[in-house]
């Protein structure tokens, strides 16, 4: 009936020949679908599925032509709608399934009040096919692997990056067979190389799908690059240096009592660096029960908004006194 009705008003509505006989024409089609749509009709309404938290550790055989036919009674006007366009249902399968013999089941009895509620209380719903549809799946394996970036970057003069490059996410979910996924422990990117950076980074760059991933399911094929890139400069401040380990019946003299530290450290963090952020220590028994008249200093300590710091001299001289 609808599919008519429909067909008719289409054909009333390309007409450009106004006449008298076509407003008649008009007129009496009006009321005769008033008529139409006035009366009670029993119609099935073919909702296609939508599918819904699927479980990837399972492989699910989804049928893509498998169709919910819900048989329907209301008034013309309410059914009106459903011959223009194409209904969907979704079905969660964390709430509207259950699993049976390595087969997920929806039951049309069990979500009966889901699909009533796609329905005002002007339509009845009489009937719903199939009773039940069927899932059948096999279990996969899944494991969560790091991303290793494969990034090239070579900065404009002064510029560097202020924190570690980050990734978003940075570890995927791989899904297959056992065998398969015990074989990878991480993905690479593909290549990316950038040059001349001075603003901050932002990339996206694609998973490189080896032929074992091309075998697998993956979680995310590509991967947001992140990275905050800032002016940078050098400093340097003179650090005492301090002896460790030395036994109590020791004494020695040692020199230079401090040490030049210079560090790169971005424009904004530049002032808030002090000499106390960084120690330098010599280990006495690095030398004891030897013949050398040196200690080895080491920067054991750098703040952390320092990008690198490296000390301007490797050796105190020491002597030991009587």
């Amino acid at each position: 009936m609808f599919n008519k009705l429909k067909a008719k008003l289409s054909q009333s509505l390309k007409s450009r020949k106004l006449n008298l006989f076509g407003m008649f024409f008009v007129l009496s089609f009006c009321f005769w679908a008033l008529t139409k749509l006035s009366k009670s009709y029993t119609e099935t309404i073919v909702f296609e599925i939508v599918y819904k938290n699927v479980p990837e550790q399972h492989h699910v055989e989804i049928d893509s032509t498998k169709k919910v036919k819900v048989g329907v009674e209301a008034y013309g006007f309410n059914l009106l709608k459903y011959s223009f366009y194409k209904p969907k249902f979704e079905i969660d399968f964390k709430s509207d399934v259950s699993l049976k013999n390595k087969t997920y089941l929806w039951s049309a009895r069990q979500n009966a009040a889901k699909i009533n509620a796609r329905f005002k209380n002007s339509v009845d719903v009489i009937s719903i096919q199939p009773d039940t549809l069927r899932f059948p799946y096999q279990s996969l394996a899944v494991k969560k692997v790091p991303v290793k970036p494969n990034v090239s970057i070579g900065y404009a003069s002064g510029y560097d990056m202020s924190s570690k490059i980050q990734m978003v996410p940075d570890s995927v979910r791989i899904i297959g067979s056992k065998k398969l996924i015990a074989k990878i422990d991480e993905v690479t990117t593909k290549r990316l190389e950038l040059k001349n950076i001075n603003s901050n980074i932002e990339k996206s760059v694609q998973i490189e799908m080896t032929e074992p991933l091309k075998q697998l399911k993956i979680s995310h094929k590509n991967i947001s690059i992140k990275g905050d890139v800032e002016k940078f400069t050098e400093g340097t401040f003179n650090v005492p240096v301090t002896i460790i380990n030395l036994p109590a019946d020791t004494n020695i003299n040692y020199f230079p009592k401090t040490i030049p530290v210079a560090y790169n450290v971005s424009l904004n963090n530049y002032k808030t660096v002090k000499p106390s952020d960084f120690r330098i220590e010599c280990n006495f028994k690095d030398i004891d029960n030897t013949e050398k008249s040196f200690l080895i200093p080491k920067l054991v300590k750098v703040p952390g908004i320092v990008k690198s710091a490296r000390l301007k001299q490797h050796k105190v001289e020491f002597i030991l006194m009587q």
